[in-house]
């Protein structure tokens, strides 16, 4: 039988998700569990992190066969990325209006989903 167990680091606050499996121990004979790291929540959002996996990290974000880049075209590059840089900016604003427009569209939803399925409960009794 496996279930999800939830272990809060209290100096730093965050949440660690295990699924912890219990087994019996055939040499001792007693019940034993093996825990296996399924990622992290984010203490802000509650939303699960998960794990990234073996080999899954790109350690060299550049990436193996990047060329370096001549100081004068970063220059030039400095002068036309702030323009981009303030449109993305912008950007990421209203994508986090729509999800959080979205988000409370959810709670609604689930609020209304709820009350339907009291109703139900209740036409059945």
């Amino acid at each position: 039988m496996s279930c999800i167990v939830y272990i809060t680091n209290k100096k730093t606050n965050t949440k660690y998700a295990y699924r912890s499996e219990s087994y019996r121990d055939p040499e001792t004979k007693q019940p034993k569990r093996r825990r296996t790291y399924l990622g992290r929540e984010d203490p802000e959002t509650n939303e699960h992190i998960p794990k990234a996996g073996k080999g899954k990290r790109n350690r060299n974000p550049i990436g193996n066969d990047a060329s370096p880049v001549p100081i004068q075209n970063i220059d030039n590059a400095a002068s036309s990325s702030s323009i981009n840089f303030n449109e993305l900016q912008r950007q990421v604003e209203l994508l986090q209006n729509q999800q959080d427009e979205l988000k409370s569209k959810i709670r609604s939803i689930d609020v209304l989903i709820s009350n339907i399925y009291s109703l139900v409960h209740e036409i059945e009794i």
